[in-house]
This record gives C-alpha cells, sequence and structure tokens, in this order.
C-alpha cells in the first residue's frame, strides 16, 4: 500500500486502465526540488546542530534535575539523543502539567503538548478505539510538556525557563 493508500498489486497504475482501489488513508510524500535543494543544504549542518541541541540539552538537564516536581529527559543507556523536542513530565499530572503551561506562557515562554495518545484522536474513534484504555499512556501523555530547545539557544534563555519553572513550584506548592 503506498501513494494515497492505494493497492497496485501486479497491475503498473500508469499504464493500466484499470481503476485503483484505495484500502486505507494515505500519503503522497514526493518532495519538490526546491525542498529537495533546501534539504540537501541542511545535511552540510546537521552534525553541527546536533552537537549544539545536545549540549543545550546537557546544561537544561543539569539544571532541571534539582527540581523534584519534573523529570527531565534521559535516554536509555547506550542510545544517542538529538533533542529536536526537549520533553519533561511532571509527575503531579495533566493539571499541573497545563497550569505550569499557562505560567510559562505569561512569561514569555512557549511550551507545548506534541503528543495526545492516538486512541484520543477523532479518527481513531471513528474507527472504533475510542473506548481503548492504555492506562500507562494515558498517564505518561497526562505529565509531558515540550520545552523551548533549538542549537543557538542562549544560556541566559536556558537559565531564564529554569528559573521560572522553579518559581512555579515555589509559588504554586504543586
Amino acid at each position: 500500500v503506498r501513494s494515497y493508500g492505494r493497492v497496485e498489486g501486479e497491475k503498473n497504475y500508469f499504464t493500466s486502465s484499470e481503476t485503483p482501489d484505495y484500502v486505507e488513508i494515505g500519503f503522497n510524500f514526493r518532495m519538490s526540488n526546491l525542498l529537495a535543494s533546501l534539504g540537501i543544504s541542511q545535511l552540510e549542518k546537521v552534525d553541527k546542530n546536533i552537537k549544539m541541541r545536545r549540549k543545550n540539552a546537557e546544561y537544561m538537564t543539569k539544571k532541571l534535575s534539582g527540581i523534584n516536581e519534573i523529570l527531565p529527559p534521559r535516554p536509555p543507556e547506550g542510545y544517542f539523543h538529538v533533542y529536536q523536542m526537549y520533553t519533561i513530565r511532571v509527575l503531579a499530572g495533566r493539571e499541573t502539567r497545563d497550569k505550569l503551561m499557562k505560567y510559562l506562557a505569561e512569561r514569555g515562554i512557549m511550551s507545548k503538548v506534541y503528543f495526545e495518545p492516538l486512541h484520543r484522536t477523532t479518527i481513531f474513534k471513528k474507527l472504533g478505539y475510542g473506548n481503548v484504555r492504555l492506562p500507562k499512556t494515558e498517564e505518561l501523555s497526562s505529565q509531558v510538556l515540550t520545552l523551548p530547545m533549538y542549537p543557538h539557544m542562549k544560556r541566559e534563555e536556558m537559565d531564564f525557563i529554569v528559573d521560572t519553572i522553579r518559581e512555579f513550584f515555589e509559588v504554586s506548592g504543586a
């Protein structure tokens, strides 16, 4: 199954006169020449950017480790994390996480919950998975919060984020 979920089998889509059968939701990921050119230029910078992200993440993790109410990301032993996202866990759960998110936003720090469990999305509910219970997935998803993280981030910016998170827990008593 490829190209918009179309099943091709033995027939060539471009030379066959038969109507194709679409068996699932699919996508077309053909890249334009312009995007390919941009991608190639970014490949020259990827190692440097990863190195900077990892250095920043190491700094943030060290600073955040003193805040007992959260868990900074910790890749398993032997894994190499590139920190495209820097996601912490707010141990008290969704309510505290959402209050922290609001507190950060009020101070100019954007944070985001990027991923909700798939079984809670509209498409999967329509497909019959709305009543599925995944307790561990649901627990973890209620705790995650992604903080700003990019290669050229300044120490002062990271310190401001950490200090604001620390302040939130001191003020809120959460």
